[in-house]
């Protein structure tokens, strides 16, 4: 395996987790804001962000 398709895979691998631990995150979040809210919540939609490893 060359250097350059070791880099692209662990990027790959880099930006899969930094995109799970954020969904998680802000799952917690969310779980958290309605327990303190009643379960009431004000819709949603889709982000992204852009990172040095890619779009999440």
């Amino acid at each position: 395996m060359d250097q350059d398709t070791l880099q692209a895979l662990l990027r790959e691998a880099v930006r899969g987790t930094v995109a799970e631990v954020i969904q998680l995150l802000l799952h917690l979040d969310q779980e958290a804001f309605l327990r303190e809210n009643g379960g009431r919540k004000n819709g949603h939609y889709r982000r992204t962000l852009q990172t040095r490893f890619g779009q999440v």
